[in-house]
């Protein structure tokens, strides 16, 4: 080894340590924690709330995933902490008391944190009982029925008269045995939502068609156009692929039957918990009676109480709805009442076993705390830089990025949902795809897809006109779905949180850009938006040079800790 090289390594350690003992002694003389990983101006970080703010933090997205395994990582993610210290304490404002029945976030809080300390279990499945559950549920679980792919051109009844239909379908059969691409004859006649796919259909399961046109589909010969008419209209189809029903293999869901069995003893015992609180609290529910007045109390669980305007506020906010919602909405308000009930139960048992008092709790409310008050803090920052900011800043970037200002896509939308478990899954996407084709017929009778709805336990929700936020909120799926839709239509039926949905779309309203001077205030709400991220990383330098923050060590993680 090269010894001056040698010598400059050792200076610079040496350099190092004595840093380190110098800020240390320091932090001593300041009363800062002897184990502080890092000091800032009036406050430190301990490697304690550093492992509880990191073991926070979604791991998938700390850039390469490697950020909690290097040095500069580690410290980029105690500076990220140390503002939201500072921020903390200098935040004002506190939300307002929620109802008792509410749950404060603590209490929500509290409730997830009881679930997961003694929620779910293990249940061990064996092989014997796993199979059986199979053999018992081969029919309606494991095997997908028949199903058709065709090919579909439809001429709707109600636009065009009896001798109109029968031109119309002589022309379209005589081009079709002249040679003419199906596909072509479908973009130029067809009135239905499949011509935007070239009016392919399916795979579709035996079931969930029309029964009349379902027969008369499968009596066709494949490849060979056929007409089928119906009181809606007529139909050119050419069957394109029958496939014979499948069986799923047991090995192919063995782990989804373990589940299944893990899932249900559980809830067993879930609802063997709450029947057991339900008897040592007192629960009353009159949320259902229509006699009380909107002061009058609906739900009592021991000392804590909600009135039916609270609750109808309560239930409103739950639904996310600003349209009709018909069907089975009693069922909804229902459910959502029981939820209630329930979370006040296991908080209430929680507190009696102290969960409250444990410190992985504490420690847990008060990283959320932190990050409420330097949400507030934060965002007053921001408030008081879009203040100062001139207007002709806003109009130069306005004009230099004005791709980037519009509002959003809108959606005219309604959408049906159906709880997942209450049949074999085949046969509720059944009932859902027929209750969506019904619903989206022009003239389809309101009030006998809500006589259809409450029936099968659907609910059909108007939302209006729905931004891609709006559908975020109902889940992720359901946005995707939603946004995948260019035009009036309706969605297949899919999952998306333990619900089955189908989305029917009236109208697509295109982002539109914003426009001086109509737009003004619009435009500086829009520049404020797109500089956030550039306005959050220079409150941070700012914040840490100003509070001379600085890293004493980033082993923050004890070896069993580690990350790995």
């Amino acid at each position: 080894m090269n010894v001056s090289a040698s010598q400059s390594s050792s200076r610079r350690l040496l350099v190092r340590l004595v840093t380190l003992a110098l800020a240390l002694a320091a932090g001593c003389s300041r009363g800062v924690s002897p184990d502080a990983v890092a000091v800032y101006d009036g406050g430190w970080i301990t490697a304690a709330e550093a492992r509880s703010y990191l073991g926070s933090l979604d791991r998938r997205r700390l850039r390469t995933g490697a950020a909690l395994d290097t040095e500069q990582g580690l410290t980029d993610l105690l500076g990220d902490f140390a503002l939201l210290k500072i921020l903390a304490a200098e935040a004002v404002g506190t939300p307002p008391a929620p109802a008792a029945l509410y749950l404060d976030p603590r209490g929500s809080l509290l409730v997830g944190y009881y679930v997961e300390r003694t929620g779910k279990r293990s249940h061990e499945v064996t092989d014997d009982e796993a199979l059986a559950f199979y053999n018992e549920h081969l029919a309606d679980r494991f095997t997908a029925p028949e199903a058709i792919k065709l090919q579909h051109l439809f001429l709707r009844a109600d636009r065009h008269s009896p001798e109109e239909l029968a031109a119309l379908e002589r022309t379209i059969l005589d081009r079709l045995a002249a040679g003419t691409p199906f596909a072509d004859l479908v973009s130029t006649y067809s009135e239905s939502g499949s011509s935007t796919r070239e009016g392919i259909v399916g795979p579709v399961y035996r079931g969930r068609m029309e029964p009349s046109f379902e027969d008369a589909v499968y009596r066709l010969a494949p490849g060979r156009p056929g007409v089928v008419r119906t009181p809606t209209g007529v139909h050119v189809v050419v069957v394109l692929e029958i496939r014979p029903p499948e069986v799923t293999p047991y090995e192919a869901v063995k782990q989804q039957i373990v589940n299944a069995i893990m899932d249900r003893r559980n809830e067993a015992e879930r609802e063997q918990l709450l029947a057991t609180l339900r008897s040592r609290h007192a629960v009353l529910d009159r949320s259902g009676d229509p006699s009380i007045g909107p002061d009058d109390v609906a739900l009592e669980i021991g000392d804590r109480e909600m009135t039916k305007r609270q609750l109808d506020t309560y239930l409103a906010a739950r639904t996310m709805t600003r349209g009709n919602v018909i069907g089975a909405e009693q069922n909804l308000r229902q459910r959502l009442v029981d939820e209630l009930v329930n979370s006040n139960l296991l908080y209430l048992d929680a507190v009696e076993r102290g969960l409250d008092r444990e410190q992985a709790f504490i420690d847990r409310w008060e990283l959320r705390e932190l990050r409420r008050r330097a949400q507030l803090a934060e965002q007053q920052r921001i408030e008081a830089w879009a203040q100062s900011v001139s207007a002709d800043e806003v109009l130069r970037f306005y004009h230099d990025n004005q791709a980037r200002f519009a509002l959003p896509q809108r959606f005219e939308a309604s959408y049906l949902q159906m709880p997942l478990g209450g049949g074999p899954p085949f046969e509720l996407q059944q009932a859902l795809e027929g209750l969506a084709a019904f619903a989206a017929a022009a003239n389809s009778d309101p009030a006998e897809l809500e006589r259809r709805c409450a029936e099968a336990g659907v609910v059909y929700v108007d939302m209006g006109w729905a931004t891609p936020v709006d559908a975020a909120r109902i889940g992720p799926e359901f946005q995707r779905r939603l946004l995948a839709m260019s035009g009036p239509g309706s969605t297949p039926v899919f999952e998306d949180e333990g619900w089955l949905f189908a989305i029917l779309v009236r109208a697509v309203e295109a982002r539109r850009p914003l426009a001086l001077p109509a737009d003004h205030e619009l435009i500086r709400d829009r520049y404020v938006e797109l500089r956030r991220n550039e306005i959050l990383a220079e409150i941070k330098a700012r914040a840490l040079e100003e509070r001379h923050f600085r890293v004493l060590s980033t082993a923050v993680f004890e070896a069993a800790d580690a990350p790995g």
